[in-house]
Formats: C-alpha cells, sequence, structure tokens
C-alpha cells in the first residue's frame, strides 16, 4: 500500500472542477488549507461512532448537523471533540468554490476557472510534498493513480471515460451503449 496523503486524481468535464484521491476518514484536516475562506452552505450529515466502547448492538441514526460555522477551521475545531463518522459533506464557499466529499475515499473540488483549478492543484499537491505533475497532459474523465510522488498511471480499463456530473443526458446515453457493448463483449 502507498503512503501517499493523495492516490488520484481525476479531472471533470466542465474544465473547472476535479476529485482527488484522499482518505477522507483520516485527512479531512486538508481543509484548513480553506480556512481563509467563508462558508456561505454546508451540508454535513454524521453518526455518533464510540469505537471499542460502544455496545456491539447500538446503531446511531445518522443526523443532519444544524450548527453553523464560519470557516473550515472552525468547523474541524468543532469535530475534532466529537467521535462522528462524516457520511456526507459539502461545503459552499463565497467564492463560488465548492467542496464534497465521497465518504472515506476522495474529494471533489469545484472552482470557477481553470486557472483557479490548477492554482489548487498544484497547491493541494505541494502540502502533499507530491508533484509537480502536468495538469495538462491529464485526459479529461479518467481517473490517474499516484505510482510514486509525482509519477502518474491512467486507469483506462475499458477505453471509455468516467462519466460525471456535467455529462448530458445524451452523453450519458451514449456513454452506456458503449459500455454495455464492450461489456457484452461486441
Amino acid at each position: 500500500m502507498r503512503s501517499f496523503l493523495i492516490y488520484g486524481i481525476e479531472l471533470f468535464s466542465n474544465y473547472k472542477s476535479f476529485s482527488l484521491g484522499v482518505d477522507t476518514t483520516r485527512n479531512l484536516w486538508i481543509l484548513l488549507h480553506f480556512n481563509d475562506l467563508e462558508i456561505k452552505n454546508k451540508t454535513l450529515y454524521y453518526q455518533i461512532d464510540n469505537d471499542i466502547t460502544q455496545r456491539k448492538n447500538t446503531k446511531y441514526p445518522v443526523r443532519k448537523m444544524q450548527k453553523k460555522h464560519k470557516n473550515t477551521a472552525e468547523l474541524l475545531n468543532y469535530l475534532n471533540d466529537k467521535n462522528y463518522i462524516i457520511r456526507h459533506l459539502e461545503l459552499e464557499f463565497t467564492n463560488g468554490w465548492r467542496i464534497k466529499q465521497r465518504p472515506f475515499i476522495k474529494l471533489l473540488f469545484y472552482t470557477n476557472s481553470v486557472v483557479e483549478r490548477d492554482k489548487l492543484i498544484v497547491k493541494l499537491l505541494d502540502i502533499a510534498g507530491q508533484g509537480p505533475i502536468d495538469i495538462s497532459a491529464l485526459d479529461i474523465n479518467y481517473p490517474y493513480y499516484f505510482d510514486s510522488h509525482k509519477n502518474l498511471l491512467k486507469i483506462d480499463i475499458d477505453g471509455l471515460p468516467s462519466p460525471d456530473e456535467f455529462w448530458s443526458e445524451e452523453k450519458l446515453k451514449q456513454w452506456r451503449i458503449e459500455y454495455n457493448r464492450l461489456e457484452n463483449g461486441e
């Protein structure tokens, strides 16, 4: 197993967004680097987890956090004292950026331009001690895996890109047809 903070990257088809493979259970601290941005909206669902002190049959409900936080530092400070499993996290900032968490595996970043996207990728890779990488050489909608601190391997099993939320219904329909054709060995 690789011991990199960021283990993968994928650029999305709107050219302003991307995802980073990050263990979000242990590495939400990376959001501290956004504490200069004011949180406009937050959606956070959590579940209490008392680890080994919790009874085997105890199952706490998933709840939506109502508490307001001004920035990511305040949010992470609050979460630091809690025994929560974060089931869903979305942050929207006043500058138009957004961050979404895919539980346990990745963070999705939405910026306002390609330039902002590229600067943010460079910043986050610097924080992780990884990179530099040639962002312009990455294919849109193909995941890449960090083989070393700056060497990326393209994950291209079936020759098809990974669909994202920015695809039109028509493009998604065409992708499904191609995918099913490949799955059936045609």
